[in-house]
């Protein structure tokens, strides 16, 4: 195999999975929700994470909340069952609304990228995401707005 050749089958090989890892990730799709408020308080039910598959309980990596309080939406990781994050979907660089993909935040703008900590992966933005205590009782999620 030349390396003309060797390139080609590579590059498509990479591509293809690329293709085959947002196609995975755009199946199980965003669960949006809407948050109740009340005394600079969003709440939001546990049983939002919560999907049956095969039989089987099992739960979402995250949610985003939407609220007639707040201008951009909330996105809640799940770390464990009483564990939290809650971030603003609000770049950090000129204030637009973050794309959801798993667990990178995207701006369409200009491409800076967020983890599921709020931290910078790729500029231009170079500031954290805008994050909020989380509290739980036995049923809900409680996403402090302060």
């Amino acid at each position: 195999m030349d390396r003309k050749e060797f390139i080609k089958v590579c590059g498509g090989t990479c591509l293809g999975l690329v293709g085959i890892t947002l196609l995975n990730q755009s199946c199980t799709g965003t669960h949006y929700v809407q948050g109740l408020s009340a005394d600079n308080k969003l709440s939001v039910l546990k049983t939002e994470f919560k999907i049956i598959k095969q039989n089987k309980p099992d739960y979402r990596k995250y949610i985003v909340v939407k609220s007639d309080k707040l201008e951009f939406p909330i996105i809640v990781y799940r770390k464990d069952e009483n564990s939290y994050e809650a971030l603003l979907l609000k770049c950090t660089h000129q204030g637009i609304e973050l794309n959801v993909n798993g667990d990178i935040l995207s701006c369409s703008a200009h491409g800076s990228e967020f983890g599921n900590k709020g931290e910078v992966i790729q500029g231009p933005a170079d500031q954290k995401l805008k994050s909020f205590p989380v509290l739980t009782d036995e049923k809900n999620i409680y996403i402090q707005l302060i």
